[in-house]
């Protein structure tokens, strides 16, 4: 039977930085992917030269993450409003409860979404960890929560300020190397973010895809 999976996330791109390369791989086994972003990402950078003017960021980042999603394979896209930079001044509950509901109608065999640290020390990541992890104890259906983690022998390929996990933790990898096209063409879509997109992985959007990684590693935090 092929998995319905659930990405959860804070900002458009995150899917992208974070797991492209899984999506990738799901959408080729046949898998139905649902991408649920908690905001539009408007608090974020508009493009040097801007692309847009920072009233128009959310609406455009909201745009380049349906393009981006449909680059990966993601079959639905859930997009929320709840504020980029701000999820820590929601009621946590808030978000718990809709992504307890958005589960409860999808159902999915495995959720994907940050680790406590958040990778970068975001605070929108570290709230939609926390809400992801609650929601999913509440869940009335056998699933799966894994985190995207960075395990520390992998250190040297990312940026300093990346949170790592040990090795040891690390229990499911999947390699990615053969859908780095697919990455490069998601993270082109996201062309208000280029400064990011070029500062993580170099020259990628000249077509040098030596800084893309080889695999992409999970935590498995909760099984029921």
């Amino acid at each position: 039977m092929k998995p319905t999976i659930l990405y959860c996330f804070a900002h458009p791109d995150d899917e992208t930085f974070g797991c492209g390369g899984t999506i990738v791989h799901y959408h080729k086994l046949g898998a139905t992917q649902i991408l649920y972003c908690a905001t539009h990402g408007e608090a974020g950078k508009t493009g040097n030269p801007p692309i847009c003017t920072p009233d128009e960021l959310g609406l455009v980042r909201a745009n380049e993450l349906q393009q981006a999603a449909q680059c990966l394979g993601i079959n639905q896209v859930i997009l929320r409003d709840f504020g980029d930079s701000k999820l820590a001044q929601q009621p946590l509950d808030l978000i718990i409860q809709d992504l307890i509901a958005v589960m409860e109608d999808i159902r999915p065999d495995l959720i994907i979404t940050f680790p406590p640290s958040g990778i970068s020390g975001h605070p929108d990541h570290k709230i939609i960890q926390k809400a992801t992890l609650e929601a999913v104890g509440k869940t009335s259906f056998p699933t799966k929560l894994y985190y995207i983690v960075i395990p520390e022998s992998m250190i040297s390929l990312h940026p300093s300020n990346i949170s790592t996990v040990p090795d040891k933790w690390v229990s499911k990898k999947i390699r990615v190397t053969e859908y780095h096209e697919q990455i490069v063409q998601a993270l082109k879509m996201h062309r208000t973010q280029h400064l990011s997109v070029e500062r993580v992985f170099p020259g990628v959007l000249d077509g040098d895809t030596s800084h893309l990684p080889e695999w992409e590693h999970y935590q498995l935090v909760l099984q029921r």
